[in-house]
């Protein structure tokens, strides 16, 4: 077969396009949506119409899923986690979530949770958050035996002044919502 023809109808040939790809998205409430993603290169068949995308198209189109979803998008995790100095087993750590999970998600084969997503967030808008998760999970480790709720407690009464740290957080938001922010 040549390697230009159709691997689904055999009869086509792929021909070579680049520009606004349209497709659609489903939201959560199970709705669908067009999504327009510009900048895009497939092959399509010319006699059953047949789409084949390569990984950089795959990835551009998810990023802007992500996006219309008001998730972050794979990049933004890589991004993250390279700021932070983290690897992503060491990443999975903090987050207290699978090694495998985490990984899935930086390369856009899984989806963060809308509630993992603000978690994820809340590193990114409160530095001094990465440090309590770290505390926390060292705590959770500590012998049996040794208290983990007075931990806890004096791990949150470490935060410097609670509501600047709030007013950081409220401000962020109402930005992010009109749109001034871009997810990192």
């Amino acid at each position: 077969m040549n390697r230009n023809s159709c691997p689904e109808c055999k009869k086509g040939l792929l021909v070579k396009k680049s520009g606004t790809f349209e497709t659609v998205y489903t939201d959560k409430s199970m709705q669908t949506h067009p999504l327009s993603v510009e900048g895009i290169s497939w092959a399509q068949c010319n006699a059953c119409g047949e789409i084949s995308l390569d990984h950089d198209a795959m990835t551009k189109i998810e990023t802007a899923r992500r996006r219309a979803l008001g998730l972050l998008a794979p990049g933004d995790l890589s991004q993250l986690r390279v700021q932070l100095g983290r690897t992503q087993v060491e990443m999975s750590e903090l987050l207290g979530i699978g090694e495998k999970t985490y990984c899935r998600w930086e390369r856009g084969s899984y989806v963060q949770s809308e509630g993992f997503d603000r978690y994820i967030r809340l590193l990114l808008v409160e530095p001094e958050n990465v440090h309590l998760l770290e505390r926390i999970a060292s705590s959770k480790r500590r012998p049996e035996g040794h208290s983990m709720i007075e931990e806890e407690r004096s791990i949150f009464e470490n935060l410097q002044d609670l509501e600047a740290v709030r007013e950081r957080g409220r401000l962020f938001t109402e930005r992010f919502i009109r749109g001034e922010l871009q997810a990192a």
